[in-house]
């Protein structure tokens, strides 16, 4: 399946997603109920279909030195500033579009965030404006079980 067409029904999903998971839901929905749902569904997608590189590999890429790479924290500004991935690059995510132009097209995006849910949002966005983008599964907690540091 070539790019366009996955991220055509990447991005179906995540919109569509919610509204299907309040209708699947007994009674009235939570945000909650519909995050927890939605995450879900967003890890169970193969990685091929998702754009998912693990916290290793992205672990790995970081200790290497890759210079082309930008890790892009996606949180709210409280979020980020009592702790994130150094060297990571913050554009919270209702900002993402606003901001686009600041985000290298040449270089791999590896989206964290407190949950790959938002995070594959964000991918979306950036995938469809030309952008190499990464869910770094696992986010931020992620990072921090792999016995890494945040900084402030």
């Amino acid at each position: 399946m070539k790019l366009a067409p996955k991220l055509l029904i990447v991005a179906v999903a995540v919109v569509a997603l919610p509204a299907l998971m309040n209708a699947q839901c007994p009674g009235k929905c939570t945000g909650a109920c519909v995050q927890t749902k939605t995450d879900a569904f967003v890890k169970s997608v193969p990685e091929q279909m998702m754009y998912l590189m693990s916290m290793e590999k992205l672990a790995e890429m970081v200790d290497a030195g890759n210079k082309d790479l930008i890790i892009l924290d996606i949180r709210p500004p409280q979020h980020y500033g009592k702790g994130h991935i150094k060297g990571s690059m913050h554009i919270p995510l209702p900002m993402l579009v606003e901001k686009m132009e600041t985000i290298p097209d040449s270089k791999k995006v590896a989206v964290v965030c407190s949950m790959d849910t938002n995070s594959a949002f964000a991918v979306a966005v950036l995938a469809m404006n030309g952008h190499d983008a990464w869910i770094a599964k696992g986010g931020i907690s992620g990072w921090e079980k792999l016995g890494r540091e945040l900084v402030k």
